[in-house]
């Protein structure tokens, strides 16, 4: 990837802004940065930069397109988006990216799922953005970064074409797997902080698997052209 710097005239943006354009975290868009997935520049303060047509012509490629915007009366959440911040409950789960990883790499294992070495890393990747955006999500009390984020994950997948089941199993995995990591720094702590991250969790693998389901009709839609 090319990491020329921006010349005058030229129209690019700052992450926060193409991390909405693709409607994922900034955070996730960062990592996945950081690891050469995603066409940007860096300025000549090492900021990262994108090109909204670039953007686009990478999400075209994977068989996406930029999120459509909301409805102006969509339904609510079944879990309020917004809640009281628990920097408490974001600190136990901060910083077991690897852990997490780890666990549900040893449960598909035992489940009977191989992936290459190429797919096993990419999803531990993707593995570590999802647990680093649920943190920070808890920390600030919005949680639409984690939702939206596990929505356009499982478009992603549907649109890509990996197995449905596969895709469950992962997303079930890494539910438990976060339950763990946290419930070992949770002792004594309210009740309610436990249920909120099991709500959070749940809503999460729904959202996993609604994105799939559009992710596959896009996918259906381009075959039959």
């Amino acid at each position: 990837m090319s990491e020329r710097i921006p010349t005058r005239g030229e129209e690019y943006v700052s992450v926060s802004v193409a991390a909405r354009m693709l409607g994922v975290s900034p955070s996730s868009l960062r990592a996945w940065a950081a690891a050469g997935l995603v066409p940007h520049r860096r300025t000549t303060g090492g900021h990262r930069r994108f090109e909204p047509s670039e953007l686009e012509e990478w999400l075209a490629q994977r068989g996406g397109a930029p999120p459509a915007a909301p409805a102006p009366h969509a339904p609510p959440e079944l879990l309020a988006t917004r809640i009281d911040a628990l920097p408490a409950l974001a600190e136990a789960i901060r910083g077991t990216e690897a852990e997490v990883a780890d666990s549900v790499d040893a449960e598909l294992a035992t489940a009977g799922t191989r992936a290459s070495v190429r797919a096993a890393a990419a999803r531990r990747r993707r593995l570590a953005a999802a647990t680093s955006t649920l943190a920070d999500a808890l920390e600030t009390g919005d949680l639409a970064g984690p939702f939206r984020e596990a929505e356009w994950q499982g478009y992603r997948g549907g649109a890509g074409g990996a197995a449905g089941e596969g895709s469950l199993m992962e997303v079930l995995a890494f539910r438990r797997a976060v339950e763990r990591s946290a419930s070992r720094h949770l002792a004594g702590r309210p009740p309610a902080e436990r249920r909120v991250l099991e709500r959070a969790l749940d809503r999460m693998a729904i959202r996993t698997v609604i994105g799939y389901a559009e992710g596959l009709k896009s996918r259906r839609r381009q075959v039959s052209r």
